[in-house]
C-alpha cells in the first residue's frame, strides 16, 4: 500500500434475512442504523478481544444516492511502527501503550439505490487496505445491524406475512435482523482470459456432512468433486456467460465451480473457484477492481474521518459500477 495510491475492489452487497417470509429492508432503511452505531461509538470486538472494529465516520450523498463509511480496525497484535533514516543512522519504534492497536481506515462507498432488475443488491466499492479485508467489512456491518436489532424493539419491523390486527386495532408486525451479504464482480481480465484462453478443467464441488470415512477417525468427508469432460471442438463464442448460465443451472446441488484455463499469451495456468449461483469469483485476485494514483496530499494508514479528497477522486470511478 502507497501513500499516493489506493485500488477499490467492486462488490455485489445484499442486504439478506434468513427468516421465511421476511421483508428485507432497502439500503435506506439501513443507513440510520450504521449512522446510530457511528454516533453511538459502538465497537465490535473480535479475535479474542485483540482487535475492535467500529464505523468511524460516515457520509450520506442523497443527491447522489451513496453513503461512505469509514470502517475502521484497531489491531493489538499488529507489530510497532518503525520509521528510519538511514543516511542519518536514525532508527525509530513507536511502541504501543495500553490498549493500544495499530489503526487501519477503509473507505466503503455503497450505493443507496438497488441494481436496477436485482432485488436488495447495491453497487459497493472497497478500499484495499493491507490487514482489513472485505470479509472483515462484511462481519462488522452484519454485527453491527444485529447490535441495532437487539437495542431497538422496533427496528427492522413489517407487517407480518400473515396480516391481523393486534388487540389495539393496528397491523400485526413481525421483525427480522437481517445481514450482509458480499460478492465480488468478476473482473475484466478474468472474463477476457476465460473467454479468450484453453479451458483446461471444469469442475463442480458439493459440499459433503463431515462425517469419517475409509474406517479411519482422523479422515472425514468434507466435499464431493464432480469433474466435467470438455469438448474443445464445440466451445461457445461467449465461453464465460455460457460457464456462468450452466453453473447456475446446477446450483441447487453444487456451490462452488472450479475453472482451469491457459493465460492468452503465455503457458500459465490457472484456477478459479466461482460462486455457482451468482457467477463472482470467490478469490480477490479476481474481482473488478479500480485504481486511483497521484493523490495529494499523501495518505495516512487510517484516519478519523472520511478523507474527503479520497472520495471525491473514488466517486467518479465508483458511480459508473452501478446500474439504477
Amino acid at each position: 500500500m502507497q501513500n499516493n495510491r489506493r485500488q477499490f475492489y467492486i462488490y455485489d452487497l445484499e442486504i439478506a434475512a434468513r427468516k421465511e417470509g421476511a421483508t428485507v429492508p432497502t439500503m435506506d432503511d439501513v443507513v440510520p442504523a450504521f449512522q446510530r452505531m457511528k454516533d453511538t461509538a459502538r465497537t465490535y470486538p473480535i479475535r479474542a478481544d485483540t482487535g475492535t472494529m467500529l464505523i468511524g465516520d460516515i457520509h450520506i450523498d442523497a443527491a447522489q444516492q451513496f453513503v461512505t463509511l469509514l470502517v475502521r480496525l484497531s489491531d493489538k497484535t499488529a507489530p510497532n511502527a518503525v520509521y528510519s533514516d538511514p543516511a542519518a543512522g536514525q532508527f525509530d519504534v513507536l511502541v504501543k501503550q495500553g490498549n493500544q492497536g495499530s489503526d487501519f481506515g477503509c473507505h466503503v462507498i455503497v450505493s443507496t439505490a438497488q441494481e436496477q432488475g436485482f432485488p436488495n443488491i447495491y453497487t459497493c466499492a472497497i478500499e484495499r487496505i493491507p490487514g482489513l479485508s472485505s470479509s472483515l467489512v462484511q462481519r462488522v456491518l452484519s454485527k453491527l445491524l444485529n447490535y441495532e436489532f437487539k437495542d431497538n424493539a422496533t427496528s427492522f419491523s413489517y407487517p407480518h406475512p400473515a396480516g391481523g390486527l393486534t388487540r389495539q386495532g393496528q397491523p400485526r408486525m413481525d421483525r427480522c435482523c437481517p445481514h450482509i451479504e458480499l460478492r465480488g464482480r468478476p473482473s475484466d481480465t478474468l472474463i477476457n482470459d476465460i473467454n479468450n484462453g484453453q479451458i483446461t478443467g471444469i469442475s463442480l464441488v458439493k459440499a459433503e456432512a463431515v462425517t469419517p470415512i475409509a474406517g479411519s477417525a482422523y479422515l472425514r468427508k468434507k466435499e464431493t468433486e464432480l469433474r466435467l469432460q470438455i469438448d474443445q471442438n464445440n466451445l461457445p463464442a461467449n465461453m464465460w456467460q455460457s460457464l456462468v448460465q450452466s453453473f447456475q443451472a446446477n446450483s441447487g446441488t453444487y456451490g462452488v465451480a472450479k475453472v482451469s484455463y491457459k493465460v492468452p499469451g503465455n503457458n500459465k495456468t490457472v484456477t478459479v473457484q466461482i460462486d455457482t449461483n451468482t457467477g463472482n469469483p470467490l478469490e480477490e485476485l479476481y474481482v473488478k477492481f479500480f485504481e486511483l494514483t497521484n493523490i495529494h496530499p499523501f495518505l495516512d494508514q487510517s484516519a478519523v474521518q472520511v478523507v474527503d479528497r479520497l472520495r471525491d477522486l473514488a466517486v467518479p470511478q465508483f458511480l459508473t459500477h452501478r446500474t439504477i
